[in-house]
C-alpha cells in the first residue's frame, strides 16, 4: 500500500499534480459551502488526509455553524489533521482514524450537506467508484453537495465516466473542471426532492494502491 504521508508529502512540490489540484478543491469546496450557506450544517471527509482542502474553507467563514467530521485511516495524517483545525482555530471538527470505506464509521453523521470524495477515485476499482458514487445520493441531505477528484490514472481517463455516473445517480452537475490538466474536480448536487430511503453498503471501495 502507499506511504500517503509520503503522496501528501508531493503538495510542497509547486509543479506536482496534488499542488496544482488542492486550490481548484479548495475554491469548489468554498463555492459549495457558500451556495449552501446557513443550511450547511453538517461536512463529512473521506479519506481526508491531514484536512488540508476542507479546513482553511471552514475557517475562512467563521459565521457558518458547521458539525465536520473527517475520517482518515493514516494515524499520523489524522494528527496533523486534529492539529491543523485547532490552529486554524475551526470549532465543530471531529477528526476520526477509522476505515472512510465502511459507512457505519461514519453513519451517525448523514445525511451530510457537504461530503468530499477527494483522492479515492483514482486508488480503487471501477466498481468500487461506480458503488460510492451510487451510494453517494443516500449520504447526502436535500440539496447537498459532494466534490469529488478523479485524475487520468495509467493511461485510463475515467473522468467523463464518473461524470455520468454521478448524473445517472440523480444528482445534478454543477461544474467540472480538468483537461488539459491530468486531475479532475466535479461538483454535483442533490435535488431539493427527499432521495428514497437504502441501504448503504457494507463496504463502498477497497484501495488497490
Amino acid at each position: 500500500m502507499a506511504d500517503w504521508v509520503d503522496w501528501h508529502g508531493r503538495y510542497e512540490d509547486p509543479t506536482s499534480t496534488q499542488a496544482r489540484r488542492l486550490p481548484v478543491v479548495r475554491r469548489r469546496i468554498g463555492e459549495a459551502l457558500d451556495i449552501l450557506g446557513s443550511s450547511a450544517r453538517r461536512a463529512l471527509s473521506l479519506c481526508a488526509g491531514d484536512g488540508r482542502d476542507v479546513l482553511p474553507e471552514l475557517a475562512a467563514r467563521p459565521h457558518l455553524e458547521v458539525e465536520c467530521l473527517l475520517v482518515e485511516g493514516d494515524a499520523t495524517l489524522a494528527a496533523q489533521a486534529g492539529a491543523q483545525a485547532a490552529t486554524l482555530g475551526v470549532p465543530g471538527v471531529t477528526v476520526l482514524c477509522a476505515d472512510a470505506a465502511r459507512p457505519e464509521t461514519f453513519e451517525r453523521m448523514l445525511p451530510v450537506d457537504l461530503l468530499l470524495l477527494c483522492g479515492i477515485f483514482g486508488n480503487v476499482p471501477l466498481q468500487d467508484i461506480r458503488t460510492t458514487v451510487a451510494a453517494t445520493p443516500a449520504m447526502l441531505a436535500r440539496g447537498g453537495i459532494v466534490v469529488w477528484t478523479r485524475g487520468l490514472c495509467d493511461g485510463v481517463d475515467l473522468r467523463p465516466d464518473v461524470r455520468r455516473w454521478f448524473t445517472e445517480a440523480g444528482l445534478d452537475e454543477l461544474s467540472f473542471e480538468g483537461e488539459p490538466e491530468l486531475y479532475g474536480v466535479g461538483v454535483a448536487r442533490a435535488g431539493a426532492s427527499p432521495t428514497p430511503a437504502r441501504a448503504l453498503p457494507e463496504r463502498l471501495f477497497t484501495f488497490f494502491r
